[in-house]
This record gives C-alpha cells, structure tokens and sequence, in this order.
C-alpha cells in the first residue's frame, strides 16, 4: 500500500506501508498497515488515526489530569487504539496516583480487536490491567448519564455524528454533557485538529474550529491550556485543549 499524506504538501511524502490486516465493522472501513519507520498503524476509512510512534499523543492527551489531587474515576471517550488509557495506566503508577478505576468507552469492537492484536507497543497492558474497564459501547450515551468523575478525556471525532447537526451545535452538546459528566474541579482534555502548516485551506478550516471549541470550551471550563505537539506520523503539530470545572 503506498499512501499520501496531503496534510502538508512542502512536507508530503509516499509513505510505503504494508497492510497487515482489514476488517470491515458496522460503523467504519479499519486497516491496520505496518510502515518501516512509524510501525504499526490503525487506518480508519482511509485515514491514519494514530501509529506506535506516536506515544507524544498519549501524553498530551493524559499530562492535564496529573495535577489533580484526587484522580480516582476517569473516563476515556473513544481512544479504541488503547494508547491514552495505557499512558494514563502508566502515568498514575510512576506517580504514585490512587486510581481506582479507568473507563474507555469505544463503539467498534473491531478498532478493540485490531488494535489488542498489531498496536502493542502503543496499547501495552490494558487488556488484563486492574484498573481499566474497557466497554465497547456508545460513548456519546455513556457520558451522557455519568456523573461525579474525575476527569474526562475526549478522542473523538470533532464532526457531528447526527444527521442534520452542526459542527458548532455538536461540540455545544459534547462539551456540555461532559461537564456534567464532571465533579467540581474536575478536568477535561481533548484532542482538537492539526495546524495545517503548509495548507491554506486545512489552516483556515483548523483555525475556524479552534475558535468554535474555544467559545464552547470556555462556557463550561476555566483555566484552558492549548498545548501543540508534533505528532510523528501525521508530519506535523496537534493541539490539544484542557480545562477545569469551577468548584
């Protein structure tokens, strides 16, 4: 499989993977290819969702929710590659945090199955880790009647996933329902969008949602830290959006 990323076209590249494995599940088109330099990688409808290099991603996602005191019930939402939940696994064991239990909610269990299989190096232990649940369940639904949790992280789609909403109505709605979701001072994070270095309309289209995520973010959260961070694979940076509930 020779597959081009046309997310920078100064910095585009044939990138040479080898499929290894494709599964087609009610939802979505999955591959998982394997590339000399990146490794493993999770495909989704034809475009790559994440590589075992990019362990950055992890990081950034997890890194917000370290500074609360009380970590105890978090929840992942989305994240079927396993990577967040393992760094957060990993996280709260090197840091001595008491967390009870850490829940990824994914609706594809074929992303789970794939990704147990060929993304080790990125999903580690979780599969059989004390700490996590892992439910292969609608987690727009699933957030939508939890409360009282520590922090939330947000890896999913930033597109309406209702017929008729806006992207603007949607991310009115996600980041609602995840405040809720939230105890008093309790943390989110999320994954945001790509820059578009390189690409006037994938920048002008980043920048645009940014301004939407920012003006849905601030109506629930205070303190909102951006953070961008080269991700490996996707040849350029991401950003990533945290924020806290007002006590």
């Amino acid at each position: 499989m020779i597959r081009k990323e046309d997310r920078n076209p100064d910095f585009a590249s044939h990138l040479r993977a080898e499929v290894v494995e494709t599964a087609r599940s009610p939802w979505q088109q999955i591959e998982i290819t394997r590339h000399p330099i990146f490794g493993h990688q999770l495909v989704i409808d034809g475009d790559l969702q994440i590589s075992e290099s990019d362990h950055a991603y992890g990081v950034a996602m997890v890194s917000p929710l370290l500074q609360l005191r009380q970590l105890r019930r978090v929840a992942i939402l989305g994240g079927g590659d396993g990577g967040v939940l393992w760094e957060l696994l990993q996280a709260a064991e090197r840091m001595e945090i008491p967390l009870e239990k850490a829940t990824m909610i994914d609706i594809d269990g074929e992303v789970l199955r794939l990704c147990r299989t060929h993304l080790s190096r990125l999903c580690g232990r979780i599969w059989d880790h004390p700490q996590a649940e892992i439910l292969t369940a609608d987690a727009f639904a699933w957030i939508a009647e939890a409360r009282d949790l520590d922090a939330v992280i947000y890896d999913l789609t930033m597109d309406p996933v209702r017929e008729g909403q806006s992207r603007e109505e949607f991310m009115a709605e996600t980041l609602a329902m995840i405040a809720r979701a939230l105890r008093s001072g309790g943390v989110f994070s999320m994954q945001c969008c790509g820059e578009g270095e390189g690409n006037d309309e994938l920048a002008a289209e980043s920048r645009d949602l940014l301004a939407q995520i920012r003006k849905e973010a601030g109506r629930h959260f205070c303190d909102l830290i951006e953070q961008r961070v080269l991700i490996p694979s996707y040849l350029e940076r991401w950003t990533f959006l945290s924020g806290r509930k007002p006590a």
